[in-house]
């Protein structure tokens, strides 16, 4: 375990604006992975920022910049991405492990309650992390993401899950042949622009940078863990709680999102009590990156209007 704080400073404006401490680090989770974190910022209650399968925090590097000034904002890495560690333990490659993981985080920060931001897979750790401890959220935000089953809608098409269980089968029996055609099929030169062919991402909006660094942390993770946690996301649903959240709740999707079709958002949005939906145009489910400024000022606007309201209340 393990944990570094320093003060930062940067000028704007023409004045010295001076930062919050930065923490990061390590923490044991339940079993004594490692999981790494950062927080960086002030203000409460904090944003909890979980990622998609296969992404590491970079994902949120324009959200923790939106809001640096403003609140505390904590990314870490799901075990097995990042700089996370990762046992080979089986039994743990779950969405149940990642919530004892972020929970792990946040015991180690002292945060009581937050603010939970869910992409892609993220979603589903969010809703299931309500589940297990409604009492550790102040709100919810799924972005791009579905309450479960994921494969069942991937490219809105019913084939895509008879699709994942040949590649489920291949992924655990042929697992070093598997990562082998994974490597060849996203490293080539033509990758970024097959991206945007097969709509999954937008080329004209999110830089091919941003698109390097996805392709080379998806190829680091561990093609067996990565296959049984995608498995995992396939069994796992939180569809039967949503009618229960009684948290304010944003729920934001891809126009073009072509992994979870924005169909199922607005399903969600039908379910969840007094929930907010915010539909970004022509946004695929790379849209965090995509289209950056437009969702952060959303969500600024759905947490200033909602946890504001909620002071009032509890006032």
């Amino acid at each position: 375990m393990g944990m570094t704080a320093t003060k930062l400073s940067e000028k704007g404006r023409g004045r010295l604006i001076t930062l919050a401490s930065l923490k990061e680090g390590t923490t044991d989770s339940f079993d004594g992975t490692k999981i790494s974190y950062r927080s960086f910022g002030q203000g409460d209650p904090p944003i909890i920022c979980c990622n998609g399968l296969g992404v590491s925090t970079f994902f949120w590097t324009y959200l923790e910049k939106h809001f640096r000034f403003s609140r505390q904002v904590v990314t870490w890495d799901y075990r097995g991405h990042g700089k996370s560690e990762l046992k080979k333990n089986t039994k743990h490659y779950n969405i149940t492990a990642l919530v004892q993981d972020c929970l792990a985080v946040l015991d180690e920060l002292k945060v009581k309650k937050g603010v939970f931001i869910g992409h892609s897979l993220g979603t589903q750790v969010i809703f299931e992390l309500y589940r297990l401890h409604p009492e550790r959220v102040a709100a919810l935000v799924p972005c791009f993401g579905t309450y479960g089953n994921v494969m069942n809608t991937f490219y809105n098409s019913r084939l895509s899950r008879y699709a994942f269980n040949i590649a489920y089968f291949l992924g655990t029996t042929f697992p070093k042949q598997s990562n082998i055609l994974s490597t060849f099929l996203l490293q080539n030169p033509l990758s970024f622009w097959m991206g945007g062919l097969l709509k999954m991402m937008d080329t004209g909006m999110m830089t091919k940078a941003d698109s390097d660094r996805y392709i080379k942390h998806i190829l680091s993770v561990d093609p067996l863990y990565f296959t049984m946690l995608l498995k995992s996301a396939q069994d796992h649903t939180a569809e039967e709680i949503l009618q229960t959240i009684k948290v304010p709740s944003l729920i934001i999707a891809g126009e073009l999102d072509q992994f979870t079709p924005v169909w199922l958002s607005k399903k969600m949005h039908r379910l969840i009590p007094k929930s907010e939906l915010f539909v970004v145009k022509k946004a695929t489910h790379a849209g965090l990156v995509e289209q950056h400024d437009a969702i952060n000022l959303r969500i600024e606007k759905f947490l200033d209007d909602s946890l504001g309201r909620a002071r009032r209340h509890a006032g």
